[in-house]
C-alpha cells in the first residue's frame, strides 16, 4: 500500500490568521465556509499560484483540527495515491490538474470524484496555474466543469506588500515599511518577481548577516 503523506509546498503552516491582512481574505473564507456547510461536493481553487496555495492550505489547516482530512500533492505522487480514501471526510488534492493528459491518472481522479461524492466526503481541489494540461476523458471534464470554483481576486499593491511580509516571516526575517515602499516603487510589481526578490533577500541577509535595508535591496533590483 502506498503511504499517503501531508506534502505542503510552502515552508511553514499557513493559517487564516497569517493572511488576514490580505484584502480578500474574509471574502474567500466566507465563500469556503459556505461551500463546507452546503450540500455541494467539490470545490476547485484557481488563480495566482502562491495565493491559492495560501488559501488552500489555510482551509486544510482550519479543518484538520476537528475533521478527518488528508492532503495529497500530485506534484510528487502518482495517481495511485487517489485510491482507498473512503475513510476521509475532507480530501484535499493539490495540483490536481497534473493528472490531466494521462488516461490512467484521469481515471483515478474520476473514480475518486465519484467515490467521494457517494461517501458524502468533501473534495477540495487546487489547480496548479503553472501546469497547462487538457482533460482527455469527456466524463471527467463534465464533472470538473460542473463544480464550484473559487478564483483568487486580483491583488492590490497593499496585498503584495503583505505577501512580501508573510514570505519573509516564514524565513524568520522582518522588514520596515519604508523598505517595502522602496521595493514597490523600484521593482516589478509582478508577484513572481517579488517572490524571487524575497528569496534573494533571504540568501543575501544570511550571507552578510545583516538586516534588510534599502542598500541591500538596491543590490538586487
Amino acid at each position: 500500500m502506498i503511504q499517503k503523506t501531508l506534502n505542503l509546498s510552502l515552508n511553514y503552516k499557513i493559517l487564516f490568521d497569517d493572511i488576514k491582512s490580505l484584502s480578500f481574505c474574509d471574502e474567500v473564507r466566507d465563500k469556503s465556509d459556505d461551500f463546507l456547510s452546503s450540500d455541494n461536493h467539490c470545490l476547485i481553487l484557481k488563480g495566482d499560484e502562491l495565493v491559492n496555495s495560501y488559501i488552500f492550505q489555510a482551509i486544510y489547516n482550519d479543518l484538520e483540527k476537528n475533521s478527518k482530512c488528508i492532503f495529497i500533492s500530485m506534484k510528487d505522487n502518482k495517481s495511485e495515491v487517489l485510491k482507498d480514501l473512503d475513510n476521509f471526510s475532507h480530501i484535499f488534492i493539490d495540483s490536481f490538474n497534473e493528472c490531466f493528459e494521462n488516461k490512467i491518472s484521469e481515471i483515478d481522479l474520476f473514480n475518486l470524484y465519484n467515490s467521494s461524492k457517494d461517501n458524502s466526503s468533501k473534495l477540495i481541489l487546487r489547480e496548479n496555474s503553472l501546469t497547462q494540461k487538457n482533460i482527455l476523458l469527456p466524463d471527467l471534464k463534465s464533472r470538473i466543469n460542473s463544480n464550484i470554483e473559487l478564483v483568487m481576486p486580483k491583488l492590490t499593491d497593499k496585498d503584495k506588500k503583505h505577501i512580501i511580509e508573510i514570505e519573509l516571516i516564514k524565513r524568520g526575517l522582518s522588514i520596515k515599511e519604508k523598505n517595502l515602499d522602496f521595493i514597490m516603487n523600484h521593482s516589478s510589481r509582478n508577484l513572481e518577481t517579488l517572490q524571487t526578490l524575497v528569496n534573494k533577500l533571504d540568501k543575501l541577509t544570511m550571507e552578510r548577516k545583516k538586516n534588510i535595508s534599502i542598500p541591500l535591496i538596491k543590490e538586487l533590483i
